[in-house]
């Protein structure tokens, strides 16, 4: 069970007992018309503005929706102990979605969860490790959402479980069937990484970084843009794994270079800081005093200045380029995004010919 029996109302919001098998429109309208008795109009609005009422409606946003909703009302300090042991009733009811509800709640309630509750930390924990194996793959993404989310509600509790949490947040990298999950974990991982660091990780830290590398020419934009944001605190967090962590950017310098102009924004902005902190692990002085000088510099024009320093000092490196370009396969044999191959080749096209002129000025 996850909480002791407590001796109080339900709460107002929610009753464990419905039947429904998902909130309903009206529900949904009588539950906005209650927190408009309860709240300032200005948390009405943000929950106006970022569209939570109609995530709830929506079985495909229902989740986040539920997260905002959660963070909306802790931070007007709603969220009482009768609401807390409603929800828990939820969690083993036969409906997947309100499961899924419930798992929602519980995932957004570990980032901050309300002083009077902190006991109960360990009980939640225990909940969400075993729902990132349920059958249902939202629920199994809000499980490994609220053990990233841990890292900053129940510090403590983590590393107390930090063995089973890794556990579970790997297992989800494996999940290729599941993007959500498996992206989801690298989010997740991101956090707990930025926490323990390498040295609190162990052997654990380099199966991260070689597992996260396999998803930075995933097809889905969400996988390649968990993948680049785990993958900068990887390297932030590299500093008792400085050689083997060059060795590792050293493999996925190709990617770093081509996602800058990545075809989702996101992905390409996430990439240029990833690319920004995996620089000092490049040895190469001259292309490292270009990436971090490179402010002002459209992605274009960071890749070209980027492609000229290869050119003067480092010939196999743009001639690895070259191969690549004709194979569409990074060395490992993993395939470019298509984006990230037209991208390849508008860059060697530009820089053609700087070779003949470098060996002139010498």
């Amino acid at each position: 069970m996850l909480l002791a029996p407590l001796r109080c109302q339900r709460g107002l919001f929610f009753s464990a007992s419905r039947s429904e098998d998902k909130p309903r429109s009206p529900y949904c309208e009588a539950l906005e018309l209650v927190l408009s008795r309860c709240m300032e109009k200005r948390w009405l609005l943000l929950l106006w503005r970022q569209g939570a009422w109609a995530s709830l409606k929506n079985p495909q946003a229902h989740a986040d929706g539920v997260c905002l909703l959660t963070s909306v009302l802790l931070r007007n300090q709603l969220v009482t102990r009768g609401v807390i042991w409603a929800l828990s009733q939820w969690l083993n009811s036969p409906s997947g979605n309100l499961q899924l509800t419930a798992t929602a709640f519980f995932a957004e309630l570990m980032k901050d969860p309300p002083v009077m509750e902190k006991k109960f930390l360990e009980s939640v924990l225990g909940v969400l490790v075993e729902k990132s194996q349920h059958g249902i793959g939202a629920v199994r993404q809000m499980a490994v959402r609220g053990l990233g989310n841990a890292v900053r509600g129940a510090p403590k509790e983590v590393h107390k479980h930090k063995a089973a949490i890794l556990e579970v947040l790997q297992r989800g990298l494996e999940n290729t069937t599941c993007p959500v999950v498996a992206a989801e974990s690298m989010l997740a991982l991101a956090e707990v990484v930025r926490k323990l660091k390498a040295e609190g990780l162990g052997s654990a830290f380099k199966d991260i970084a070689r597992s996260t590398k396999r998803f930075l020419e995933a097809e889905p934009d969400v996988l390649r843009f968990s993948a680049f944001s785990l993958y900068a605190v990887l390297a932030s967090s590299a500093s008792g794994k400085r050689s083997f962590f060059t060795r590792e950017v050293w493999e996925t310098w190709v990617s770093l270079l081509l996602h800058l102009r990545d075809p989702d924004p996101e992905v390409s902005n996430v990439c240029r800081t990833t690319l920004y902190v995996c620089a000092p692990f490049l040895v190469l002085e001259r292309v490292q005093q270009t990436i971090v000088t490179s402010i002002g510099l459209s992605a274009a024009q960071l890749q070209y200045e980027v492609c000229h320093c290869l050119v003067r000092d480092a010939p196999a490196m743009l001639e690895k380029l070259h191969s690549i370009a004709r194979s569409r396969r990074l060395e490992s044999g993993q395939a470019l995004h298509p984006a990230a191959v037209a991208v390849l080749g508008d860059i060697l096209e530009k820089t053609r010919g700087l070779s003949g002129s470098w060996q002139q000025l010498e």
